[in-house]
């Protein structure tokens, strides 16, 4: 009964020391930042200067602001900036457009509407995968709105 005992301990210690061992880590963000370029060489997520998120949420102007050096605030249909954070994603934070308004700033029409315009990124996604201790990551396209566009409902 003792050896039993003792060939358990032994079993249980052996299996919980190689799952230690085995443990998954992510890769580092230059390392996934390389396989994204690899991967997918042309994908430019926007970046530019005036792609900065809000603080708080902004509201619908009551009319174009044509003095802004911003794009986004001389529009008819005007947008800001929010980030899109998934934390199983590379990047994991990411620039989106939102609408500030549902209609178009100039337009008393109310079939006039304001959405956002779409486009396909691709980003590596996390696995449960784990090959030399670290997770696999696998490129995925996702949508996300890069302006805001007046049009016809």
């Amino acid at each position: 009964m003792k050896k039993l005992m003792l060939a358990v301990i032994v079993i249980l210690s052996l299996t919980l020391c190689q799952g230690q061992r085995m443990r998954c880590k992510d890769p580092s963000e230059e390392h996934l930042a390389q396989k994204l370029h690899r991967l997918s060489p042309d994908s430019l997520i926007l970046s530019k200067s005036d792609n900065i998120p809000d603080v708080k949420m902004k509201k619908c102007p009551t009319s174009v602001n044509i003095s802004s050096e911003l794009m986004q605030d001389r529009s008819i249909s005007p947008w800001s900036y929010r980030i899109n954070k998934d934390m199983n994603r590379f990047p994991r934070e990411i620039v989106e457009a939102y609408c500030l308004c549902r209609g178009c700033v100039t337009s008393k029409e109310s079939s006039m509407v304001s959405e956002p315009f779409y486009k396909e990124v691709p980003v590596l996604y996390k696995t449960s995968k784990c090959k030399k201790s670290r997770y696999v990551y696998k490129m995925w396209y996702i949508r996300i709105a890069q302006f805001c566009i007046c049009r016809f409902h």
